[in-house]
């Protein structure tokens, strides 16, 4: 009752912030406990007066000033992950404090006497905004569903179904610094929502070979061989009761257990006539089960916690049960990204957020590859004398160091391109390189706080701070439109 008071009171605040103005406030699980979090500046507050004096600190002003122009615009993202993307309707706001409830819950062990005594439970109705479209069972046939094949669902491939949600324009601001465009200030991606992807400010803008496919998250998505393991550690069919179980049903068991109590009482009684051990071997043997039993219930539960705690492989923040998270999708080959490197049909899933700014970073170092890549095969090679190993390689190592042809999954390396043979895609991406891709990732969105591109519709991006302060002209343009579609999760 104490727990409920104290979530009763928590929720209670969490309305009160929300109706001042901080859509961005959640309200999650800690253990027993409740915590505020505010998805601004991804800072957990532990108590009401944490939280106050975070929402008046300077480092959240600064953040909330950036949200304005960037994410608190008319037309907001239409997701919720939980590390950059949040709510903003005022209609959903009302019962977003509430985690207690099967929502946040990932597993349901059924107490049936069948082999299916563990059931996934994968929340599929996410928050939504009024600009989000629910998933809805439409035709086949509608140009804006598609379907994916074999993919991994439940630990069984299937048919995807996938809605389309809306568009995303990628633009990047050049900028020269002698007679031609040498280099990117900003790259960002604008929500467009449903707009007309025909023409986009009088320029013919071209699709995005990849689109990003939208999942509402529980554990076992895309992953395999996890429910053989969860149920590994369940206790046997017939050591579990139905529900339905009636009233002599349970006395019949009853009367069951008290003779087979008896029975091994009499055992014992007539190998040791009069021995005092005789009496306590029936508890003796009830306690080591349920200590067995115990046991194996603190491992499931240990290993739900760490299953569901998976962190996300770019940004390393953790993963919600509920929360949106995104995988890549080919539109060439209208296959997952991690296809191309695995024949399990698992693949790997990550904030939308991080999805959206990982695919800016590739198409980042692309441009960069295609203006910087002409002047060092067109220079001449200088020779330095008396050191053959730094022979004209500066300029060359810079711009292999940031040659990617392709968006790619950076747990797997895969692109979902097709392979001759039909084996698997190789990669020549080093743990390193992707390592330093990540912090690059990491260090542009800070700058990109600082210093956002002032758009008409809510953006996220990226902002690298030329080397070089003689700039001589800017220069907006767009580069691709990005589509996103949201995955029909729902089981008959």
């Amino acid at each position: 009752m104490v727990t409920d008071l104290r979530e009763q009171a928590a929720r209670k605040i969490l309305r009160a912030v929300r109706s001042q103005g901080h859509p961005y406030v959640e309200l999650r699980p800690s253990g027993k406990k409740f915590l505020y979090f505010c998805t601004l500046c991804l800072a957990p507050c532990y108590s009401d007066t944490v939280l106050y004096d975070h929402l008046n600190g300077n480092l959240h002003k600064r953040r909330l000033d950036s949200a304005k122009i960037t994410l608190l615009k008319q037309n907001p993202w239409p997701f919720i992950d939980g590390i950059v993307f949040f709510d903003t309707s005022t209609e959903n706001n009302k019962d977003l404090g509430s985690t207690s409830d099967n929502r946040s819950r990932f597993l349901r062990i059924s107490d049936n006497n069948d082999e299916n005594n563990l059931a996934i439970v994968s929340y599929v109705e996410p928050v939504q905004s009024d600009a989000q479209p629910s998933s809805t069972d439409e035709a086949p046939d509608d140009d804006a569903t598609l379907i994916i094949p074999n993919v991994l669902m439940d630990d069984e491939p299937v048919d995807l179904k996938i809605k389309d949600v809306g568009l995303g324009k990628i633009a990047a601001r050049f900028f020269k610094v002698d007679d031609a465009f040498n280099g990117v200030r900003r790259i960002w991606c604008e929500w467009l929502g449903n707009e007309n992807n025909d023409l986009q400010d009088g320029v013919k803008v071209p699709d995005h070979d990849y689109a990003v496919v939208i999942f509402s998250y529980n554990y076992i998505l895309g992953r395999t061989g996890l429910l053989a393991d969860i149920k590994s550690l369940l206790p046997s069919a017939s050591m579990s009761e139905p529900d339905n179980v009636g009233e002599s049903s349970r006395k019949r068991k009853m009367s069951d257990l008290e003779d087979t109590s008896y029975s091994l009482s009499n055992q014992c009684d007539s190998s040791v006539e009069g021995s005092p051990a005789s009496s306590s071997a029936t508890s003796t043997f009830s306690l080591t089960e349920k200590i067995s039993m115990k046991a194996e219930r603190k491992e499931l539960r240990r290993k739900q916690r760490l299953a569901a705690e998976k962190m996300c492989n770019i940004c390393q923040q953790k993963m919600l049960a509920g929360k949106d998270v995104a995988a890549f999708l080919n539109l060439k080959t209208k296959k997952i990204a991690c296809d191309s490197r695995n024949r399990s049909r698992a693949f790997h899933v990550f904030h939308v957020s991080c999805v959206i700014h990982w695919i800016l970073l590739c198409e980042f170092h692309i441009i960069t590859d295609r203006l910087v890549l002409p002047k060092v095969t067109q220079g001449p090679k200088k020779k330095v004398a008396g050191n053959d190993n730094k022979t004209g390689k500066g300029s060359d190592m810079k711009s292999s160091e940031a040659h990617i042809t392709s968006v790619f999954c950076p747990e797997c390396s895969g692109s979902g391109a097709m392979v001759d043979g039909g084996g698997l895609e190789p990669s020549d991406l080093s743990i390193s390189k992707i390592f330093k891709l990540k912090l690059k990732s990491c260090d542009a969105r800070k700058e990109w706080i600082k210093s956002p591109e002032v758009l008409q519709n809510c953006s996220v991006g990226f902002h690298f701070p030329p080397e070089s302060a003689e700039i001589v002209e800017e220069k907006v343009e767009p580069v691709k439109l990005l589509h996103f579609y949201r995955a029909d999760q729902s089981r008959a």
